[in-house]
């Protein structure tokens, strides 16, 4: 079930969404989507994103896997993007949509039936589905960030939990550099490389994450919001929330219904049997 924004990323893994019913509002980096019932979006690696229903009437589909699944069809260093993966009401007809929700379809309810060839079912629609997104959606290859040695693996997971618990403050990439006894040149280099993003960046998409969640489940005015979250001000604070979400912090939040609010660290999973859900699936897997 969508319920207020959250705004995060996924460093290794593809995000497929298939709007099941209502309204979807998607922010893809910079850019807005509107989706309505059947439209399907996919993510690549590493991309800011944040949905949206003002209403609580959206459910989606959401599958993710990770960007190994097309390393066989791409040099090392390289991922495979799919900005054509993303339909609108003119387009969401169209065979390569239709064949995406159809192997959606057929993974989940192979995973409800529970029968003998179950998984063999599941692996085989999630490999067809790959396989539609390879043929079917024009990929375009990119850079991706480098599979570093272990010891740099390490480092930078050490780098990004110094980040969540300093986050807060006056933190810079000298100061992190100090913590991991890195120079700060190298360190540079190696986060880029490695998260996909610069450290600034990451440490910004970080501290919008957190105020973005005290925005709609807290009273605090939005001044202290800023501050509190390792904003320099308010005004930068507006800034970053007009670039990501195209609207201002009291805006949204005099938008928000307090019944469809729910923390950033939960989830509302819709069950099973649910008719709407189940039909909506069985409808899918009638290819036709």
């Amino acid at each position: 079930k969508i319920m207020n924004y959250r705004y995060h990323w996924h460093p290794t893994d593809y995000e497929l969404n298939i709007l099941l019913s209502g309204t979807q509002e998607y922010f893809l980096d910079t850019k807005t989507y509107t989706l309505s019932e059947n439209d399907v979006i996919l993510l690549p690696p590493g991309i800011g994103h944040a949905s949206h229903s003002w209403d609580g009437s959206a459910y989606s589909l959401v599958i993710h896997f990770s960007k190994t699944a097309f390393k066989p069809y791409v040099k090392k260093g390289y991922m495979l993007d799919f900005p054509k993966c993303r339909s609108s009401k003119e387009i969401q007809q169209e065979p390569g949509f239709s064949r995406l929700r159809f192997y959606a379809a057929q993974i989940m309810l192979a995973a409800q039936s529970g029968e003998t060839y179950s998984q063999l079912e599941i692996k085989a629609s999630m490999e067809l589905l790959i396989s539609t997104l390879g043929s079917m959606f024009s990929p375009q290859v990119i850079k991706a960030p480098d599979e570093e040695a272990e010891r740099h693996q390490e480092t930078v997971k050490k780098l990004l939990s110094y980040i969540e618990a300093h986050y807060r403050e006056k933190l810079t990439l000298e100061e992190l550099a100090e913590s991991v006894q890195y120079n700060r040149t190298y360190l540079s280099t190696l986060f880029r490389n490695t998260v996909g993003v610069n450290f600034y960046e990451y440490l910004m998409r970080v501290r919008f994450q957190k105020a973005l969640s005290e925005l709609a489940e807290t009273n605090k005015n939005l001044t202290d919001i800023a501050l509190d979250n390792g904003f320099s001000d308010l005004k930068s604070f507006n800034a970053r929330f007009r670039s990501v979400l195209h609207c201002m912090p009291s805006e949204y939040r005099a938008k928000l219904n307090p019944a469809y609010i729910m923390p950033a660290e939960q989830r509302n999973f819709i069950s099973w049997e649910e008719p709407h859900l189940k039909n909506k699936l069985l409808e899918y897997a009638h290819l036709g």
